[in-house]
């Protein structure tokens, strides 16, 4: 007899009106922070009250209030509508997953040795970085706790496993989870990523890898190991979701940490509905540096390609370079496909970089990636904390930033801003800026030709009396048509007002603002604009009110636009005649799309007419889901994750005009469900049912496996029919909707609109 089936649950979170403590600033210790503190608790517990009163299956679980306000709670997916009903929740979050980023130098490269001082007396001592990963090895080598104290307060966490180098321990599974390791905080089957990332930031010097004498770039700096990535995958290791991102994020800071290490991301999704963001930009604002990734993207999908968190504006943003200060060919560029904003931040060594790893990889390896560049930012930053220990966030990132050096393409000139953001770290330059800018980017959207931008102000001010005083003001432009306009000169302290021109010729316009006294006195602010002449603003559009079925033509129809963006990678060119619609996004969904079922037409959708800001990465007819068998295969659909209100284009293109003619396409609207699958019959052939009324079956998706063997499965007519010989056998299908050509990691669960039967079965 079956057992009851486990409720289907799903874990989110909540968060309330109220502004989080970060909100007010980086002191949060003082008596009206206590009593605001209290409040913000005292109104999430009633609100979490209401919860349980709403839904009594619901459990509560992370909580937050430094960096944001709120907790994530557990409930069963039926009832998850029921929460934005109750009274005093503002706003309900998705859980999205992330991952570690990788690829299959040294603390020189960077300067980092001439911050250390006589004896290592400025090597990071006392400074508190946390590595919110997949969990680090704090028995390595590496780490050896000789000479180390735990400073007052500490260890934390789950203190058995704390040493005094590696000083806080704490691990955040998700609810429901049943791997043996998920809530220890180093996993001896699939941990490797933290401990290579914590070695760069902090490892200790002059240690022996294997005849290699190696240091990390802070290496009398703690360590605090907050393993959010608990999840076994098939391909990238250990994988975690915001929500306990988020809960590792506000332990962080709640801890004392000084910086924050995130070598992670998925690709960007509206900002204002990326709850990791917002917890980023609460550290920040709580007085806690964020390192993170860039990404590792380029080589697929070009520009615009940078991912989330590595998006969050008050982020240090890591692109990697390779020992011969050039950009590595993987590390991903900006702008930010979504936002549009000017990221990366800094580049550093990313490149085959030696460090750290558990012992069951050998113990030390190198890795390349900007999951290895990030890591060097963290440990600069620490040093400089420790040398600079008034300066704020902001003012750490914008020493880093118009203090770098240049990188170079393979042309062997310097690579473009969106690449290297403002250069390779210079340590002692970063050490000396003289002057701080604020913002430390500049990022103008899109322009039409010919067209002048609102004013940008940015304020300036000295980091020592040496900065004060006047500056020469220069715009050096890397590409495109158009250019800042400046003022000569500025006067420091001060504002500097820069307003971007577009020129005739469309494309990007990158560079740098630049502020010299002399050649070798030289201040640089990267910035970006774009010169856009959207041929979709024009075209005329249907409107599409409702999810279903609908019919079109492209005989007859404009021939506008012949290519998309951003990201750019794997573009085709489109120069037959396209089809236009309207999609209207109002509530928060967490999907819309579509799927061409007949006519050859490619879709894709943008924002509201330009075809210059595509939806980011799933607005690409490209199968976008790394879990994926057909991953980066083009496939007959397009749409949106977590999308913004406002207006979408969907757009059906074509390669030729002789590729005109009639189309039909599925509209789908919030499929966060796979298929249905149900055995229909077993005479001669194993018939399934295999419907699903979202986004349709992807018959691409379609696996089944007989008594362990693959065997040939088709699907047509809303079956699934697998030709097998008589008698008893065990079958394995998995189905997928086209939805699952969306996921992205932008979901908790791994690949959750695909459904898998397994049955033992008897064909006669």
């Amino acid at each position: 007899m079956l057992g009851a089936r486990p409720l289907a649950t799903t874990e989110v979170v909540v968060t309330l009106k109220a502004p989080p403590l970060a909100a007010f600033g980086c002191t949060l210790q003082s008596a009206s922070h206590r009593t605001y503190e209290r409040r913000l608790l005292a109104a999430q517990n009633a609100t979490a009250a209401r919860v349980l009163s709403a839904v009594p299956a619901a459990r509560i679980r992370w909580r937050y209030h430094l960096v944001l306000d709120g907790f994530a709670v557990v409930v069963p997916r039926s009832q998850l509508d029921a929460l934005s009903h109750v009274p005093g929740v503002a706003h309900v979050w998705p859980n999205v997953r992330y991952h570690a980023l990788r690829d299959p130098l040294g603390p020189e490269q960077i300067g980092a040795d001439k911050l250390w001082g006589p004896n290592l007396e400025t090597a990071g001592a006392g400074m508190k970085i946390g590595i919110i990963d997949d969990g680090l090895d704090a028995a390595h080598p590496y780490f050896d706790p000789s000479g180390f104290q735990y400073p007052p307060g500490f260890p934390k966490g789950q203190t058995k496993y704390a040493t005094p180098k590696v000083i806080v321990q704490r691990t955040f599974a998700p609810a429901g989870t049943t791997w043996k390791y998920a809530r220890v905080p180093f996993d001896p089957v699939n941990s490797f990523h933290a401990t290579h990332v914590a070695g760069i930031a902090a490892g200790d010097h002059g240690t022996n890898a294997n005849g290699a004498i190696i240091s990390g770039v802070a290496p009398k700096g703690y360590l605090g190991n907050y393993k959010a990535l608990t999840v076994p995958t098939p391909d990238f290791g250990l994988d975690g979701n915001s929500a306990e991102l988020a809960a590792a994020i506000e332990a962080a800071v709640a801890d004392g940490m000084n910086v924050i290490n995130l070598s992670l991301g998925e690709p960007e999704v509206e900002p204002s509905r990326d709850l990791v963001v917002r917890a980023i930009e609460g550290a920040a604002r709580a007085g806690v540096v964020p390192a993170i990734a860039a990404g590792n993207d380029f080589t697929d999908f070009g520009y615009g390609s940078v991912s989330s968190p590595g998006s969050a504006p008050d982020a240090i943003t890591a692109a990697a370079a390779n020992s011969r200060d050039g950009i590595a060919d993987f590390s991903s560029a900006g702008p930010t496909p979504v936002s549009l904003g000017m990221k990366p931040d800094v580049s550093a060594p990313g490149e085959s970089v030696l460090s750290s790893l558990p012992p069951s990889q050998n113990t030390w390896g190198t890795l390349s990636g900007t999951s290895m560049a990030t890591p060097h930012v963290a440990g600069g930053a620490a040093l400089l904390r420790e040398l600079h220990p008034d300066w704020t966030v902001a003012q750490i990132k914008s020493a880093l930033v118009l203090t770098g050096d240049p990188v170079y393409a393979a042309d062997g000139r310097e690579a473009p801003a969106l690449r290297e953001g403002g250069g390779l770290i210079d340590l002692p330059r970063a050490n000396a800026p003289e002057i701080f800018a604020a913002p430390t980017s500049l990022s103008f959207g899109q322009l039409a030709p010919g067209a002048s931008s609102a004013p940008r102000s940015v304020a300036l001010t000295a980091a020592d009396p040496s900065g004060a005083g006047s500056w020469n003001v220069s715009v050096d432009v890397q590409s495109g048509s158009g250019a800042p306009v400046i003022p000569p000169t500025v006067t420091v302290p001060g504002t500097l007002s820069v307003t971007a021109v577009a020129g005739a010729s469309t494309g990007d316009v990158t560079g740098f603002v630049v502020l010299s006294r002399s050649p070798a006195d030289v201040r640089r602010i990267p910035f970006l604009f774009g010169v856009s002449a959207p041929s979709l603003a024009s075209e005329p559009k249907t409107n599409l009110r409702r999810p279903g079925l609908y019919r079109g033509t492209t005989s007859g129809a404009p021939s506008l636009v012949s290519s998309y963006r951003y990201p750019t990678g794997g573009e085709l060119s489109f120069p037959g005649p396209e089809r236009a619609y309207r999609y209207v996004v109002t509530g928060h969904p967490a999907n819309f799309g579509v799927v061409v079922l007949s006519g050859r037409v490619v879709p894709h959708v943008t924002f509201d007419g330009s075809e210059d800001h595509l939806a980011g990465y799933p607005g690409l007819p490209l199968d976008i889901n790394p879990y994926r068998d057909h991953y980066g295969d083009r496939v007959p659909a397009a749409g949106a994750v977590l999308p913004a209100h406002g207006v979408y284009d969907v757009v059906f293109d074509t390669r030729a005009a002789s590729d005109a003619g009639r189309f039909t396409f599925r509209l789908w609207v919030n499929d966060t469900t796979p298929p249905r699958l149900r055995i229909r019959s077993t005479r001669g052939t194993i018939v399934v049912a295999a419907t699903d009324a979202g986004s349709g079956v992807d018959p691409t998706s379609v696996h089944a496996t007989l008594d362990g063997r693959r065997v040939k499965a088709v699907w047509r007519a809303g079956a699934v029919r697998v030709h097998t010989p008589p008698g008893r056998h065990r079958l394995v299908l998995s189905v997928a909707d086209y939805q699952e050509t969306r996921n992205m990691e932008d979901v908790p669960p791994i690949l959750p609109n695909t459904a898998t039967l397994r049955a033992t079965v008897r064909v006669r």
